[in-house]
């Protein structure tokens, strides 16, 4: 048996260098002259050396013959040989056959730095009559769910989540910890986020949603669904579209080394009435929900996995500002969130509820942090970040000179 599957390896190993040599070859023959193109028009423009690298970096990107193909081919291989890790352990695949991005770590990050900048900035909305709030979504490793196999690396990210939140306890500031709440969600663990994404599934986002509402009501009184209209699946549409979600490490192991997700697309069958804008377009987006906040053209241009950013079809992304404003409740309380991508699809759906919410995030926001906090006059300001994303990048504010 231990005979048959070497031999079994050896053949697949054999079979995966021919195509390599097939594909090199065809590529060879395609690329030359675009690269030829690339190295002439750096020495017309005299540029330097690493301009030239870059220029046929591009080219070759761009115009390889069958790139996905090799992703996925090279993907299967992986699976044939049984590896449960790629690109040297940035990408592992649990029991499940999920996948995970992780790191080596022996010890958790040292979050104190930014507790610190949290505090300083609950301080200043605290003058401006403002409330800071935390809300920590869940991480992909699910502790008690998820389990790795020996010898793959784990990151400790639960446990910088843990004691970070710990840490803002003591300086007073209210978290909402939604990890601790998925356990009784009536969720299926399994489903909680895609297989080929480090992101929440939507139907998580909506859950995630209703459960911060409750908390709002219970920690200070907002009515923000007091009677449950708004959590009651009857009113929404729940459209799935099968075989289409290949998320960004499904983008790097290929269709083949894993299933390729489901999408579900949800919005409210009641109606809605929406204003939407951000910082990367000059558009106005107004309407029903669907038609305000979700962009469309993405599922429409799905057909190919790698072109598409599902995840990306709520608020179109993650601008560095957006505007989110329900016409239909100009009374309710208003919101601002920094945040990192999971809060897309859950603003979205927290909206509902609210007379507005903006949407800054670190990554891209290019104004003063303290001046659009003071002029939006916000009754609540919430940090939203991943556990893996407790990391300077994103809490850019309160910063010491």
């Amino acid at each position: 048996m231990l005979t048959r599957l070497i031999e079994k390896k050896r053949m697949t190993a054999f079979l995966f260098v021919l195509f390599l040599l097939v594909f090199s070859a065809v590529n060879m023959r395609k690329e030359l002259p675009i690269l030829g193109q690339a190295v002439k028009e750096w020495w017309d423009g005299g540029g330097d050396l690493g301009e030239l690298v870059a220029g046929v970096n591009s080219a070759i990107e761009e115009n390889v013959f069958g790139r996905y193909g090799f992703i996925d081919a090279y993907g299967y291989l992986q699976l044939l040989l049984g590896k449960e890790e790629e690109s040297n352990f940035e990408v592992v695949k649990d029991t499940e056959g999920k996948l995970h991005y992780t790191y080596f770590a022996e010890e958790i990050n040292d979050t104190s730095g930014l507790v610190e900048r949290a505090a300083d900035l609950s301080g200043i909305l605290e003058e401006e009559g403002c409330e800071l709030l935390y809300i920590m979504p869940p991480e992909k490793f699910i502790l008690g769910h998820t389990q790795f196999s020996e010898g793959l690396p784990y990151h400790m990210a639960n446990e910088t989540a843990d004691d970070f939140l710990a840490q803002l306890g003591e300086e007073g500031i209210a978290f909402l910890d939604l990890r601790d709440y998925l356990a009784g969600s009536g969720l299926d663990m399994s489903e909680v986020f895609f297989t080929t994404d480090h992101h929440w599934r939507i139907e998580t986002a909506f859950w995630a949603a209703s459960q911060f509402c409750d908390w709002m009501g219970e920690t200070y009184g907002e009515e923000m669904d007091s009677d449950g209209y708004y959590k009651d699946k009857e009113h929404y549409n729940f459209v799935t579209y099968k075989d289409v979600c290949l998320g960004s490490m499904g983008r790097k192991t290929g269709r083949l080394y894993t299933e390729v997700d489901d999408f579900t697309l949800i919005f409210p069958k009641f109606n809605t009435n929406y204003r939407y804008v951000n910082s990367i377009s000059d558009l106005e987006f107004t309407g029903r929900f669907e038609e305000a906040l979700i962009a469309t053209p993405v599922i429409w241009e799905s057909g190919d996995p790698y072109e598409t950013d599902l995840y990306g079809t709520y608020l179109y992304g993650n601008p560095g500002f957006s505007h989110i404003e329900n016409l239909d409740r100009p009374d309710g309380i208003r919101i601002c969130m920094i945040k990192d991508s999971f809060a897309v699809p859950f603003a979205a759906f927290t909206s509902l509820r609210c007379g507005s919410i903006d949407l800054i995030d670190p990554r891209a926001f290019e104004g003063d942090y303290l001046e659009t906090l003071k002029e939006g006059e916000y009754d609540y300001v919430i940090l939203m970040f991943s556990p893996q994303n407790l990391v300077d990048e994103f809490f850019p504010f309160c910063k010491e000179e």
